[in-house]
């Protein structure tokens, strides 16, 4: 055999094996998926017609919080989800209930304690999502666990998985992957990484909590090695952020952006950005003379980017991907269209 046919042979097995990686790659099935996180479940027709149109097949659906009672020296269960007797989730769509945990929770609770609270967790969470007509086969616990409160919160998250017998995944955010030597992985099955809320609150005209492509770029070569299986939310919200001499001072979430210039009070200062011009009450808040509203908006082309940075580090697998969160301002916002080429993209 010479030389030269040697080579050819060579190349030629290279190539097929760098084909079947990129086959396998793309052909591993990703789940469409949406976020709802609101204390009421009631799907508006927009929003039905979203979900068909997107072709979403899961809802991961927030139940309730539970914070730490200091009166009671207990925890409890607060904001949790009500519906109509017709409200139930369309055919077809899985529902994935969620639970969000305070961490200082954690701070308090013995062995005990904890037991108790997965086992009445885990029954109300799913008797919420039996309410909307499904039967969980998975739970999703939220909390932004820290080293001090790791062990008892990786304890509970044992006794949560025994009492109630699904898989159990768990929110994993940008720190806790890149520390994980410090903060820990959770005993779960599945992570779901929040590719959000990575900047910072600030006066500044260019800074930006939600997303932040530099600050997310200095987190991301240790996604790819997480030893969990990671699915992905990403932002296609939009937030007001309230200051006032040059401070931040509050976080208008249910005030829609583009409302501000509908307001006689409001006047452009600059981009993304309104300054009141008397005190005035905007849904609730008091807006003194002077203070400074700036908008933070995820548009189409900004939760591409969000994905363009993240796809090429996540390990190869089956996945969901999700948006947060579900809502007729964000569906106008972003398009059925928009939204199924975000998807595709994975």
């Amino acid at each position: 055999m010479t030389g030269v046919r040697v080579l050819w042979i060579v190349l030629t097995v290279a190539l097929i094996a760098c084909g079947d990686s990129r086959t396998s790659r793309s052909e591993q099935p990703v789940g469409r998926a949406f976020y709802y996180w609101r204390t009421t479940f009631s799907l508006s027709p927009i929003e039905r017609q979203a979900l068909a149109d997107a072709g979403i097949d899961r809802l991961y659906v927030r139940m309730f919080d539970v914070e730490w009672n200091a009166t009671e020296r207990a925890p409890r269960m607060i904001g949790k989800l009500s519906a109509a007797s017709d409200q139930r989730v369309p055919p077809g769509i899985e529902v994935v209930p969620v639970v969000f945990l305070r961490q200082d929770i954690f701070k308090h609770l013995d062995a005990a304690g904890g037991a108790k609270l997965a086992r009445e967790l885990w029954v109300e969470a799913r008797r919420r999502a039996e309410m909307l007509g499904a039967t969980p086969r998975e739970l999703q616990l939220d909390c932004d666990w820290t080293d001090a409160s790791r062990d008892r919160w990786f304890g509970f998250v044992r006794d949560v998985k025994q009492a109630s017998g699904v898989t159990l995944s768990s929110t994993i955010r940008l720190h806790q992957i890149k520390y994980r030597e410090k903060t820990g992985v959770p005993p779960v099955e599945r992570g779901m990484l929040m590719f959000y809320n990575m900047g910072k609150f600030s006066s500044e005209v260019d800074d930006r909590a939600i997303f932040d492509a530099t600050t997310a770029a200095k987190y991301l070569d240790r996604v790819g090695d997480y030893p969990l299986p990671l699915d992905v939310v990403l932002p296609v919200w939009s937030w007001t952020v309230h200051i006032r001499d040059d401070r931040v001072i509050d976080l208008l979430q249910s005030t829609d952006p583009d409302e501000l210039p509908s307001h006689d009070f409001l006047i452009p200062a600059g981009l993304d950005r309104y300054a009141a011009t008397r005190n005035a009450f905007l849904h609730g808040t008091l807006l003194r003379e002077g203070d400074v509203l700036k908008i933070e908006r995820m548009g189409p082309s900004d939760v591409r980017t969000a994905a363009d940075l993240v796809i090429p580090h996540l390990a190869p697998g089956a996945r969901s991907v999700a948006l947060f969160d579900l809502s007729e301002r964000n569906l106008q916002r972003h398009g059925t269209d928009s939204l199924r080429q975000l998807f595709s993209s994975f």
